[in-house]
């Protein structure tokens, strides 16, 4: 029997989902679950190409962890659960307790996972909930915690602690944790490989709809935009980004409630508030056509991600390479151009021809003269995550 490695990235509506042969970590398929709660549909395909596409109805994350291991079986790319030796987890908050990615069968360390969803309340609940699902339905497989946070422990304490009375913090755990640890610590690997050198000195911007620079310093984060939640620093397609603190309280004065604010915050922002849309394409396709508050959503993201870059490259000195990945990222090529463009403090250049080219694993687009090495690098989060579970099986 081939042992399998599933890897789970949950969400408060949806579950994606990839399957890993054991023993060399190659990829046997993948799928989403969404419209949990609401009505239910689901989506797998296998490596070679097969599909499976239906409505399913999904009452709750039990309902659409069931039709996905069934999903699995039909499409044979298990043959039963037997075969599945390990599941890993994607968590976004593991506070201070986890530094790395952890085993999380354990009943007390589980607890720990989900005593975060205090400061992760739109992220651990429903990722722990997951994992008590498949404990119950998938008893025989090892479940592996793999947090967005744990490769951000290495950031100092001058980019990490905020200016707050030092008993609240210590009383709240309240600090710079910073997220999408996982892809940074795969772009990290990648391009240690990619530039022939250890631990290289990189500003990366994951730019999706989530989105976060992190600069890492000889291969170690050390400092990132994103906080105590997933809220701080860039624009997102529903998040702020950066905003004056006393908007809140000021908001909360006017009638609002904590949750409202909450909101408000996360879930009206950004793109969305500025623009009418989340998705970048659409605001793009405004901004084309006119539309004057598409362009401003535009500007607003490019301006703070280059603002981003020249602050990194003065806390690390000396950058090898600057990297943009994820959704954006690795897709939208005049995203780079325009960060490239803003960047008045450096002198980047790039190759607009190389920039357009289709590519695999990562593409330079690097031109004569310019101060650092830019490339697009496709992150690949699951693998790194499988790897993790490989790792953690004894």
């Amino acid at each position: 029997m081939n042992k399998k490695i599933l890897v789970i990235n949950a969400g408060s509506s949806s579950i994606k989902f990839r399957v890993y042969n054991y023993e060399d970590l190659n990829e046997l398929g993948s799928g989403l679950c969404e419209r949990i709660f609401v009505d239910g549909h689901i989506k797998v395909k296998t490596a070679q190409g097969k599909e499976l596409e239906k409505d399913a109805a999904m009452p709750d994350h039990t309902a659409a962890v069931q039709i996905a291991l069934d999903a699995l079986k039909e499409l044979k790319i298990i043959e039963d659960l037997n075969d599945i030796a390990g599941i890993g987890h994607r968590i976004a908050m593991g506070g201070q307790f986890f530094k790395e990615s952890t085993r999380v069968d354990d009943e007390k360390i589980l607890n720990k996972a989900i005593e975060y969803g205090k400061i992760a309340p739109l992220h651990n609940p429903c990722e722990t909930t997951v994992i008590k699902v498949f404990k119950k339905l998938v008893p025989n497989a090892f479940n592996v915690g793999v947090f967005d946070t744990s490769y951000h422990s290495t950031i100092p304490a001058v980019n990490s602690d905020y200016c707050l009375d030092r008993e609240t913090t210590r009383k709240y755990e309240i600090k710079k944790y910073g997220f999408h640890g996982t892809s940074y610590r795969y772009i990290a690997k990648k391009m240690e490989e990619v530039l022939g050198k250890k631990n290289p000195n990189l500003i990366v911007c994951h730019i999706g709809n989530g989105a976060s620079i992190c600069a890492i310093k000889e291969g170690k984060s050390y400092d990132t935009t994103m906080g105590l939640s997933p809220l701080q620093g860039l624009i997102m397609g529903t998040r702020c980004g950066d905003i004056d603190a006393s908007v809140c309280t000021y908001l909360l004065t006017q009638g609002l409630t904590g949750d409202q604010v909450n909101a408000e915050l996360n879930k009206k922002a950004g793109m969305l508030g500025l623009a009418g849309s989340s998705d970048s394409r659409d605001v793009i396709a405004k901004a084309n056509a006119g539309d004057a508050n598409a362009k401003l959503a535009r500007e607003i993201q490019l301006q703070r991600i280059a603002n981003y870059v020249i602050q990194y490259a003065n806390e690390l000195g000396k950058v090898d390479a600057i990297v943009f990945t994820a959704g954006c990222g690795e897709n939208d090529p005049l995203l780079l151009e325009g960060v490239c463009d803003r960047v008045k403090l450096m002198n980047l250049k790039y190759d607009a021809n190389k920039n357009k080219q289709k590519y695999g694993d990562y593409l330079e687009v690097t031109a004569s003269g310019s101060d650092t090495r830019i490339f697009r690098v496709r992150t690949n989060e699951e693998l790194m995550i499988a790897g993790d579970v490989k790792a953690l099986a004894k």
